[in-house]
């Protein structure tokens, strides 16, 4: 005899549904909505984080055309930190 024939009569015998213990029921719901909130405070977080990425990132840029036009156009005279530490 295989263990799916088993289940299957135990499952035979046990044909009484009570919907109360398959129901998650005060508990199942304040975890999913702590879960939605959550999820809805890490995408605003990750949203803050990707905006303030960016605008460092235009800052940065700002002040390259900066620095390249006090060096008369040429971006590879002006000190760049970040150049430094990739090459």
């Amino acid at each position: 005899m295989s263990v799916w024939n088993v289940v299957a009569r135990i499952a035979e015998e046990s044909t009484e549904f009570d919907p109360n213990k398959v129901t998650p029921g005060f508990e199942g719901f304040v975890f999913t909505g702590l879960m939605a909130a959550g999820i809805i405070v890490l995408g605003f977080l990750l949203v803050n984080r990707l905006r303030r990425n960016a605008y460092r990132h235009q800052v940065r840029e700002d002040i390259e055309r900066e620095l390249s036009d006090e060096n008369g156009g040429s971006p590879d005279q002006g000190s760049d930190p970040e150049a430094d530490q990739r090459n």
